[in-house]
């Protein structure tokens, strides 16, 4: 009943756009284990390669957030946003039906090309879309708003990474996923007609400067702006386990873990989602409760903790129940971790600012892909590098514990005392 009675307070615009990015990520997330499943087919069919192989995909999927993320937000400022969501889905559609229709030609440096394309796509369309988010709801529940994009992304990741392992054991190969999440992106453009023209987010009285000033403007903003400051520095070094862990995580399913197939993998790393989906759901009435900025460093001292106790478990219960349990810690800090951005920024410069921020923070993904993949290259060097890096996570949130993101950054719903206020009173 919560979720029905804030959804209708969100409005039919958002539930459209809501409805088309849960179809999306159900496709994406079925690729998060394609991809790489395809990488090691390959390896397998040539008798070469090592998990830095995986590690350079994920690189180049995400070094995107660097580059187009910092040059990207300004133009995002001077376009209209729905028109860029619509032309990124449709392109990176046409990217996986040719994956998916080539998948016993294609060679692992074309991969890595596609792979650089795909993620320069996806960083325009998640600057949009959040840059959107604010001009289609209030800004009082932009917790809410940004929670259930949180949530249902983390729904799909669980179930969409099973029924990757899962449909590449039926199809015997990746074509099946990869042409899926083509078809996914068609419908997620599709149903961004249903959401209706979006005015544009910079007011007309406010002058455009030149296009290099405004990207390096909204980088001075965000180191000025102690919140965004902090927050951003802040996001790039779980961000740098991150990377690592995604981007060899069906070496770590193996040479960790010890699961058997292709099957037990994507549950495994479905898991996460299920921790994700919790995090999210859990995170506005948190954040209600402790404050945007205590909200995201407890999150990230769960999420450390967790992280480091799973990464001496084997397939099963307890590392299904960490996997989550990591997770939800991750989750928890993402929804304060946007708010911070969408509150803290100049409406005029918020496409600028949040594709910045998300380029910086982001941009230690591809980093922590290549130094975590390069130093477990090998079966025995894997185990030692997950177990060190979760470190690195409890030491951010010992950090942020003495920053003023701790002491007042509250948000919504708290007084400048940090106290919870009114429900009137709440802006």
């Amino acid at each position: 009943m919560h979720f029905i009675r804030t959804m209708r307070a969100l409005g039919p615009r958002y539930l459209a756009l809501w409805i088309g990015q849960t179809i999306s990520q159900f496709g994406t997330y079925i690729a998060l284990v394609t991809l790489p499943f395809l990488i090691q087919h390959l390896q397998e069919l040539k008798g070469e390669g090592t998990n830095l192989d995986l590690s350079v995909v994920y690189a180049l999927e995400t070094l995107p957030t660097v580059i187009v993320g910092l040059l990207g937000g300004a133009l995002l400022d001077r376009w209209h946003l729905r028109p860029v969501m619509i032309a990124t889905d449709l392109l990176r559609a046409s990217a996986f039906f040719y994956l998916a229709g080539t998948v016993g030609e294609i060679t692992i440096a074309a991969i890595f090309a596609f792979a650089f394309l795909i993620g320069s796509f996806t960083t325009l369309f998640d600057g949009a879309m959040y840059s959107v988010i604010p001009a289609l709801v209030d800004r009082s529940r932009l917790a809410d708003a940004n929670s259930f994009v949180a949530a249902v992304q983390q729904a799909m990741f669980s179930v969409g990474v099973l029924t990757g392992g899962v449909s590449f054991t039926m199809f015997d190969g990746p074509g099946a996923g990869l042409f899926i999440n083509g078809a996914t992106f068609v419908v997620s453009a599709l149903s961004l007609y249903w959401v209706g023209r979006v005015p544009h987010h910079r007011k007309p009285e406010v002058e455009r400067g030149a296009y290099l000033k405004e990207v390096v403007n909204g980088v001075r903003y965000i180191w000025r702006e102690p919140r965004l400051r902090i927050t951003t520095l802040s996001a790039a070094i779980p961000n740098f386990v991150i990377g690592f862990v995604e981007a060899t995580f069906v070496a770590l399913a193996e040479d960790v873990f010890k699961v058997e197939n292709k099957i037990q993998t994507g549950l495994l790393l479905g898991f996460l989602g299920v921790g994700g989906l919790i995090g999210a759901l859990t995170a506005p009435a948190i954040t209600r409760k402790l404050g945007l900025g205590r909200t995201l460093t407890v999150g990230m001292g769960i999420a450390g903790t967790l992280m480091l106790c799973v990464m001496f478990t084997t397939y099963g219960a307890a590392a299904f129940a960490l996997q989550a349990g990591w997770m939800i810690g991750i989750s928890v800090v993402n929804i304060p971790m946007v708010a911070i951005r969408q509150h803290y920024a100049d409406e005029s410069m918020l496409g600028t600012v949040i594709t910045a921020t998300r380029a910086i923070s982001w941009g230690s993904l591809p980093v922590g892909a290549l130094v975590g993949g390069w130093l477990g290259a090998t079966e025995a060097t894997i185990p030692v590098v997950a177990r060190v890096f979760p470190l690195l996570l409890i030491g951010t949130a010992v950090w942020l514990r003495t920053t003023v993101v701790w002491s007042d950054t509250f948000g919504p719903g708290f007084d400048d005392a940090g106290r919870p206020a009114p429900e009137s009173a709440s802006r």
